[in-house]
């Protein structure tokens, strides 16, 4: 394929990709929906502005694209040096939007830049139309479209994630000091973007191993090379998240804790092994077809070249064991794996091409008809290399589109509180269970009051439907909390684990209500989604008609407002 047309045919790619992760880019706003995008990042850099220093002062996250953020805000709004007026986190506390509307900007554009690096990748492992097909699955395929359209640091890994891949492929291919500085800086700002990126150390050392073997390396220059790689892998990472030195002892900490989170499972979670999970995952969020061929892919390229296939697979398989075994999973964490399966599904995508040219006879044309041959077989192959592109990314366009078209429709928990504003009176005593962005309900009211008296729940409310029983019910009678709201994101998950507590507290509350209202975000005609940590946020089923939860709005029966 001439570098033209290849690059022509990129810019299309790109500029499909972008189209679709700017697509209602404001979903939800001025409030985020989303809890980790809520308190996570942006909230985390506004905070940075708000108390005067650099430490983020959190790294269960690692913080690169926090101070992204950060540098768009004072580009974007004139926050004055070093630190800036207290004004910009007045106005964000006021009104968010404009911040996260820029960040999600942000996220989109780096998102956009992934595939075009991931055809830099397909290219300098197998070729241009590998190249331009990789391409395409990253720009379409669904989860990188949904979390393009999120400040958060998932999609924002891949990027400099691909560039240490094809550092590891130059460590391989050449050995030249630059191809170290490039793994190692890769790697290392992956790690300080999310730190299971980290993993991608092991294809460097598959890279160095396969050079020791191949007697193209000499142990010295290995350790050498590994050394220098190494330095460049810690100085992109502490110049990324400099107050892991200086705040050791919180990083540590912090980390720690993470840590311990992830091996234990969330309230509601399936109760499946991980490993199967993510298998399940693949189907929806990189699509049935693009999983299939990268799972021949990765045959294929062992077979016909063992230490490149390596290459490619020891990551993904690395980070699919590692994750597996962990106690919690969702399908996001194993995005940075998708640019080396898509360069694998790529790969058996055009050996498919080829095989399918030379059946049809496109040899013997190209032997018998010289150029006229040629042209023949060029046509043929571009006809049958479109017919594969289309197949491995329909599923994705179809999905991202209709996700898109969903995002931009009002999110149940805004209709929710519209109806209790024109059905209850303001400043009234409401029980609203712990599926709402902070502020929802508030600075609504006259002279700027909350639009209700909300009833305390403490955290953490991940622990909610542990601790809810049939008392508090009586509890809400006597304080005059006549209006309960509950939402599936929490009701479903103590109902999915069986909790006795939860099934009798709504059974009761369903029992003893004079009134409910229901709103719910799936079509009419179709099935309600079990609760899923997945597809619950993620709104993949065609059964959604618009975002969020269903919300019940229960009056209580023989209860006074106070």
């Amino acid at each position: 394929m001439r570098p033209r047309l290849a690059l022509g045919l990129l810019a299309g790619i790109l500029a499909g990709g972008l189209a679709l992760r700017l697509w209602n880019i404001s979903h939800g706003l001025p409030y985020v929906f989303n809890a980790d995008e809520e308190l996570h990042f942006v909230s985390i850099a506004v905070r940075m502005f708000e108390n005067g220093t650099l430490n983020p002062n959190y790294f269960e996250n690692p913080p690169a694209i926090t101070y992204v953020f950060y540098a768009l805000f004072k580009l974007r709004f004139g926050v004055g040096f070093p630190f800036g007026e207290s004004s910009f986190v007045r106005d964000f506390a006021g009104d968010p939007e404009a911040a996260y509307v820029l960040a999600r900007v942000a996220v989109a554009l780096i998102g956009t830049l992934v595939a075009g690096l991931v055809y830099w990748a397909g290219s300098r492992f197998y070729g241009r139309r590998v190249g331009l097909l990789a391409a395409a699955l990253l720009a379409f395929t669904f989860l990188p479209v949904f979390y393009s359209k999120h400040a958060l640091n998932d999609v924002v890994t891949l990027a400099p994630l691909t560039v240490g891949l094809v550092g590891c492929l130059l460590v391989y291919e050449r050995g030249r000091p630059l191809d170290w500085v490039i793994a190692g800086a890769g790697i290392g700002a992956a790690t300080a973007t999310k730190y299971t990126a980290g993993a991608m150390l092991v294809v460097l050392g598959v890279a160095v191993l396969i050079r020791l073997l191949d007697k193209r390396f000499t142990v010295r220059e290995a350790v050498i090379g590994l050394a220098g790689a190494g330095a460049v892998f810690c100085a992109v990472f502490f110049l990324l998240n400099p107050f892991a030195l200086v705040d050791a002892g919180t990083f540590r900490s912090q980390i720690g804790g993470q840590s311990g989170q992830a091996s234990n499972a969330k309230l509601g979670q399936d109760d499946v092994p991980g490993w199967l999970y993510y298998l399940w995952t693949l189907t929806w969020g990189f699509g049935w077809v693009p999983a299939l061929a990268a799972a021949a892919g990765g045959v294929l390229a062992f077979r016909d070249d063992r230490r490149k296939g390596l290459l490619l697979l020891a990551f993904p398989v690395f980070l699919f064991l590692f994750l597996g075994a962990q106690g919690r999973f969702f399908g996001r964490w194993l995005l940075p794996a998708y640019p080396a399966l898509a360069i694998l599904a790529s790969y058996a995508a055009v050996r498919a091409v080829d095989a399918v040219a030379a059946r049809l006879g496109s040899a013997r044309a190209e032997r018998d008809l010289g150029s006229a041959g040629r042209m023949v077989v060029s046509r043929r192959r571009g006809w049958l290399l479109a017919a594969a592109g289309v197949a491995l990314v329909l599923q994705g366009v179809a999905s991202s589109t209709r996700v898109d078209a969903t995002l931009g429709r009002t999110d149940t928990r805004v209709l929710a509180r519209d109806w209790l504003e024109r059905n209850v009176p303001l400043g009234s005593r409401v029980v609203v269970e712990p599926f709402i962005p902070d502020g929802f309900l508030g600075r609504g009211g006259p002279a700027g009051e909350p639009l209700f008296d909300r009833y305390l729940i403490e955290r953490p409310f991940q622990a909610y439907e542990k601790r809810i029983s049939v008392d508090l019910i009586d509890e809400y009678r006597r304080d005059g909390y006549c209006w309960v709201v509950t939402g599936s994101h929490q009701k479903q998950r103590g109902l999915k684990e069986g909790l006795d507590n939860a099934e009798a507290y709504y059974a009761r509350l369903a029992r003893e209500s004079s009134e409910t209202v229901t709103i719910s975000p799936f079509y009419a005609s179709a099935d309600p989604v079990e609760f899923n940590f997945d597809w619950s946020f993620n709104y993949y089923p065609r059964a959604y008609e618009r975002p969020g939860p269903v919300v019940d709005i229960h009056r209580l029966s023989d209860c006074e407002p106070a």
